[in-house]
Order: C-alpha cells, then structure tokens, then sequence
C-alpha cells in the first residue's frame, strides 16, 4: 500500500517538501491519490464560506506488483476493470485515471521458483528463473497487450517505477501540473499572449510580480518594421501595456485621432541627439494591429 511498504517513507517525504497541504484518507479506489483544491466560491448566505473545495479529475492507483501480474494473467479480452476496478464508482467516467507500479522488476527476480496464475477458463504454469526465462517473455507479452487495452479502452497510462523515491517524484510533478494549471488555462484565453520567456533569442525573464512585461511590449512593438529600440521605447513609456492603449483608443472621438493617437510621440536619437516624432506612418500601423480582426491585413503599405 501507499505506507505499508518499509520503503514509502521515501515518497512521503518528497510530498513533504511540497508548498501544499496533504492528508490520508479512505478512498473509493484503495491505494489511490486524488488532488483537491479550494476555489472561491459565492455564498448562498451572508455567513456562507468564500471558498469552496473542488476535486481534480486526475487518480493516480498505486498498484502492488503481485495484484498487477495477477490482472495481467486474468485478461483474457479488452476488459479495464479486469485490470482497474472502475465498476460501480459514481462518476468514474469523468476521470482520468493512471497506474504506478513499484518494484516490479525486483519482485520478478525474487518471486518463488514456479507460480500459477488464474485465466478465465484454464490454469497457467508458469516457471521461473532468477533472470525471468520463460516467466519474463510471458510477461513481456502480456504487459504489452494490458498496456494498449488501458490506453486505448481506458485512456489509462501505466508507469512502471524501480523505486519510492521515483514515485515521490512523479507525484510531486503531478502535483506541480496541477496546481499550475488554472494559470496557464489564463494565458491561453488572454487576447494579447506575448511571448514572455525564451523562445525568441535574448528572450525577457517575467517575474510573478510582472516585472519584465514592459520590456516584453517593447519587444513586441520593435517587430514591426523599421521600429528602432528607442521608438519602440517610446510609446511603451507612452503607454507602458497593451491594455493601456487599447484604453486610448476608447477613449478617442473620430477614426482619425485613433490613427494618430502615437505620432506626435517625441523620440529620443541617441546618434543626432535631437528629438524627433513616432510619426503617423508607424501610429497607423500600431492602431490596425491592436484594434483590426482581419488576418489577412497589410499592416506596412511600403512592402
């Protein structure tokens, strides 16, 4: 089980090093892992809690090797619960479920000289050799084959783990997966996703505390042709986001002062050392990038 092993304190420790909170507690699949996580919530009464607790649809089952082979044996057609008992749990079909063997290759080198494994309608030999023999070939045959009926059938993935501490691991990055997902969810609907960290050479480092987003704008307006640094400098000190300018736009009374709306934005030449303008040319340019729908615009009419 998850703590009965000599060996699970391992994994109990890494999960001890995690920035969450952790609890032991009867589940409908024993031997299992569920993640939770609090959300806010609109109460129903005035006193009505601000928060409510929403569970995860991922279960990762920790299966022992015996229990596994023993499935492994009785599989005789593309029947999941055969190797995950899934039937007759409430809302079993609504979540995603992986597997965690540990210490499989060890119990095959030290299982007993011969065993005999249950099939649906026969009784299996099966002999035994310290280096696998006849035992490992059969194994390998019907692993692979429970393998593509939980992949396929059951969308379940299997791993197969020497060690307590790769299971602490695993679970620590499933956990970090997890708990990252809601702010990644949130950069994907975002209307305006810029790159924020290495993907285009001399990538810039974002910070949780935002620090970093203004030389990302930047970036981003220096991609339009013939913009140099200090212009593109310029109208992010102008208006040092995205939002910010959309707001500009808004608050605009015709179509022409829109366009306008970044020319007379004073540049600073570090070669001449006098000031010169963003000019109506690029303004047009920023204006239909922010506000045009069309894909297949010409943003540059000199091109």
């Amino acid at each position: 089980g998850l703590l009965k092993d000599p060996g699970s304190d391992a994994w109990v420790k890494v999960l001890s090093s995690l920035d969450c909170k952790y609890s032991f507690e009867p589940q409908a699949i024993p031997c299992s892992i569920t993640w939770r996580r609090n959300v806010p919530s609109t109460p129903s009464t005035p006193d009505g809690p601000m928060v409510k607790t929403e569970e995860e649809k991922e279960v990762l089952v920790l299966v022992e090797p015996e229990d596994f082979l023993k499935r492994l044996f009785s599989l005789t057609q593309p029947d999941l619960n055969q190797v995950l008992p899934l039937a007759g749990l409430e809302g079993s079909s609504t979540k995603t479920y992986s597997l965690a063997v540990v210490g499989l290759d060890a119990y095959r080198r030290y299982v007993p000289g011969e065993r005999r494994c249950r099939g649906s309608s026969r009784w299996a030999e099966i002999s035994v050799s310290a280096g696998g023999g006849t035992f490992g070939a059969e194994l390998l045959t019907l692993s692979a084959s429970a393998l593509v009926v939980l992949q396929l059938w059951g969308n379940t993935e299997v791993l197969f783990l020497d060690t307590w501490q790769e299971f602490g691991q695993h679970v620590s990055a499933l956990t970090k997966a997890i708990a990252k997902r809601p702010y990644k969810r949130q950069l994907e609907s975002q209307e305006l996703p810029f790159c924020t960290a290495g993907a285009w050479a001399s990538g810039v480092r974002v910070e949780k505390d935002g620090t970093g987003l203004w030389q990302v704008w930047k970036r981003q307006i220096q991609q339009f042709n013939r913009v140099s640094p200090a212009t593109a400098a310029a109208i992010a000190e102008a208006y040092p986001s995205p939002s910010l300018l959309l707001q500009a736009y808004e608050e605009c009374g015709t179509e022409d002062e829109k366009r306008l709306l970044l020319s007379d934005i004073p540049v600073k030449s570090d070669v001449s050392g006098k000031d010169r303008r963003v000019g109506p040319d690029l303004s047009r340019r920023v204006y239909l990038f922010m506000v045009s729908t069309d894909p297949d615009l010409v943003l540059d009419l000199s091109t």
